[in-house]
């Protein structure tokens, strides 16, 4: 089985390419967005964990109707905080890949030929020895602000910018990516650099009848992991060589 991590800046365009290979090609997606705000509903460790360290900083932090996080108002404090930052992500990530673990196993006894890791903060996490490869969508920095301020109208452009600035800049995720998508134009140019990627680079060696899809097998070492296991296991401990190899870079970076 490929694992594809996905990932991006905000506001790149990485959600519309999720959405894309999902409902085009019928590729399970494990969207740890959606997880992140799962395991965050009242009640859960994580939320009990969050509300006990950022209630006392942030009087607004809990929603009188429901007792949900006001997301709003914990965005605002940490993306201008890095150690904040770093806290709440401390809780909720562990969570997160509990869950994504799970999802990857249900997803393997499946015998699906692919999956995407759909992770915004792949790197930043340490959540990169997941994937077998990993794809990123990237844009020129002034689309990407005038995106997030139009998606987010209610945020002035330092706001903006902090959001920004409290990801991993993205020429650097650019350099530990396996491939990339830049995404500078209309939503159909982007749609066809998704076909391009995929034709050339997402294996599979079965017809799925019930979606009416294939994938075209694009090269002998894809075909060989995905019909036999030990290739697989191969081009596994290849790509954690890799990994610890690009991790160490990600690390004399100093982000």
């Amino acid at each position: 089985m490929l694992i594809l991590g996905l990932t991006g800046g905000i506001s790149t365009g990485k959600s519309t390419v999720s959405s894309y290979l999902s409902e085009k090609y019928k590729i399970p997606i494990i969207d740890a967005d959606k997880i992140a705000r799962d395991v965050v509903k009242p009640n859960t460790p994580a939320y009990n964990a969050i509300v006990e360290h950022f209630s006392p900083r942030i009087p607004e932090l809990i929603s009188k109707e429901d007792r949900s996080l006001n997301g709003a108002a914990l965005g605002a404090y940490v993306f201008n905080d890095k150690e904040e930052l770093k806290k709440l992500n401390s809780i909720t990530h562990p969570a997160v890949r509990k869950q994504i673990l799970h999802k990857i196993f249900n997803y393997y006894i499946q015998k699906q030929p692919v999956i995407i890791l759909d992770i915004p903060l792949l790197f930043e996490s340490g959540m990169d020895w997941l994937y077998s490869r990993v794809l990123t969508v990237t844009c020129e920095p002034d689309t990407q602000l005038s995106r997030l301020l139009k998606r987010n109208p209610e945020l002035t452009t330092t706001q903006a910018e902090n959001r920004i600035k409290s990801q991993m800049l993205l020429p650097l995720k650019t350099a530990l990516s396996d491939y990339v998508i830049e995404n500078n134009g209309s939503v159909e140019e982007l749609k066809q650099k998704i076909d391009e990627f995929v034709t050339l680079n997402l294996p599979t060696v079965r017809y799925n009848r019930r979606n009416n899809v294939s994938y075209l097998v694009h090269n002998l070492w894809n075909y060989l992991q995905v019909i036999f296991p030990p290739f697989a296991v191969i081009g596994g401990l290849w790509a954690f060589l890799r990994k610890l190899r690009l991790r160490l870079i990600y690390k004399l970076t100093n982000y």
